[in-house]
């Protein structure tokens, strides 16, 4: 079967000359100059051609460029090398079955941390932004990630885990006789400054009402705007899974205006499922301790 597949124009050798051909953007420049190296590209080219019984390249604008079939073509080569490498991998790990569980600091310490002892797997876990979360997980260094659902590209699976909501903590001493929503602009708040969409939406809030955002501390993580909080100088945006930390008797949780619950995804790339031995059982049990947490 192998010999008739080379012989009628697919093989790892062309399959690797087109994707460099796809990656360079045309022969002439995958051959960088070599008239040898260019003939042989369009020798292989014209086989996979043969092969598959159609153009994989049209003219355009006096350059050949990948058409719809070749593009199509070149993005599965790439999943499928994609996926040998994963293999390689995820053979090589077996000995030491971790798994890497990537998410930003606030999911790991509120919803991540509580309940992963149940999952009963070794983990390393990693904190990240969002957008370096699904980086991880498109490029395999990572096994599974938490998102929020417009984050999670097409190329990943993923799962509903819950959600998370945001309120505004307030020590009851330093927010004594403002009302509620004079807070944000008469009492010094801690902020996470990562999230920007948030904190756009919040000057947008302001200057509606002619008002200037009492920002007094810009923090990288949730937990740091947590011990800010709970020192009695601040108060803070936070998720409302940090009420339990902030006990009523000395706090009070205010909603902020255009802040609305952002959905939770674990997400994996399907090839984990297929290299790593028992990950399907790790990513069910995973799964179902991060929905008992909500």
């Amino acid at each position: 079967m192998s010999e008739l597949l080379a012989h009628s124009g697919l093989s790892l050798e062309r399959l690797r000359a087109f994707l460099a051909i796809a990656d360079a953007g045309g022969i002439s420049r995958a051959s960088r100059g070599s008239a040898t190296r260019q003939s042989q590209l369009s020798r292989q080219l014209g086989e996979l051609e043969a092969f598959f019984g159609r153009p994989l390249m049209e003219r355009r604008g006096g350059r050949r460029v990948l058409n719809e079939h070749g593009r199509r073509l070149a993005e599965h080569i790439r999943w499928t090398f994609a996926g040998l490498v994963d293999l390689q991998a995820g053979q090589a790990a077996e000995s030491t079955p971790t798994f890497v569980l990537a998410a930003g600091d606030a999911v790991l310490h509120w919803l991540v941390l509580p309940r992963i002892a149940e999952v009963g797997a070794a983990f390393e876990i990693v904190a990240l932004p969002a957008e370096d979360v699904v980086a991880r997980l498109l490029d395999g260094s990572a096994d599974f990630g938490i998102v929020r659902a417009d984050d999670v590209r097409k190329e990943l699976s993923r799962h509903l885990i819950g959600s998370v909501e945001h309120a505004l903590f307030v020590p009851r001493a330093l927010g004594r006789g403002v009302a509620d929503d004079e807070l944000l602009f008469k009492v010094p708040v801690a902020l996470q400054i990562a999230d920007t969409d948030f904190l756009a939406r919040l000057n947008e809030h302001a200057g509606k009402r002619g008002k200037t955002l009492k920002i007094a501390l810009r923090c990288e993580s949730f937990p740091q705007v947590l011990r800010a909080v709970q020192s009695g100088a601040f108060a803070g945006l936070l998720p409302t899974w940090a009420a339990g930390e902030l006990p009523v008797s000395r706090f009070r949780s205010v909603t902020v205006a255009g802040r609305h619950a952002s959905r939770l995804h674990l997400a994996w790339s399907p090839r984990l499922l297929q290299v790593r031995a028992g990950a399907e059982r790790v990513l069910e049990r995973l799964s179902a301790a991060l929905k008992r947490a909500e």
